[in-house]
């Protein structure tokens, strides 16, 4: 085997390593992502969804099934669906300030404040770990 075939093999199965989204330490028990940066994507997708500019089906996999379905109703009740012809005039969401606290090392509640043009949002979530990753499992938008 060549030396410059070994480099690059070992070049791949390093970039492998670090675009591993859940990195295993010491073989125990997988890492979830850190709880600020985390509640505030979220917070900013939820701000998104309930603008119109992102589909509500994205968040299925960062919600429990009751939060999605009062979401996915909040929707259906605004009349919102996404285009892609629009989406590049509208202004974005823009994730101003995000608070954590943590009542146990399984929980984070989290409080973001959202601008969407001239408008401001609060928007609370409780965030669980279920199956090594964050899980929105109650919502609260002002």
């Amino acid at each position: 085997m060549s030396s410059a075939y070994q480099e690059i093999s070992t070049s791949i199965q390093q970039q492998r390593v670090r675009l591993d989204v859940v990195p295993a330490i010491d073989g125990t028990q997988p890492v979830v992502p850190e709880a600020r940066a985390w509640g505030g994507r979220l917070a900013q997708a939820v701000s998104e969804v309930l603008a119109g500019d992102r589909p509500v089906a994205q968040l299925v996999r960062f919600t429990d099934e009751e939060v999605f379905i009062e979401l996915n109703r909040r929707v259906r009740l605004l009349g919102l669906t996404t285009t892609a012809n629009g989406r590049g005039t509208k202004e974005r969401c823009a994730l101003r300030s995000v608070r954590v606290c943590r009542p146990n090392s399984q929980v984070a509640e989290v409080a973001a404040h959202v601008r969407h043009g001239g408008r401001s949002r609060a928007i609370a979530l409780r965030m669980e770990i279920r199956r090594n990753r964050w899980v929105c499992t109650a919502l609260e938008v002002g």
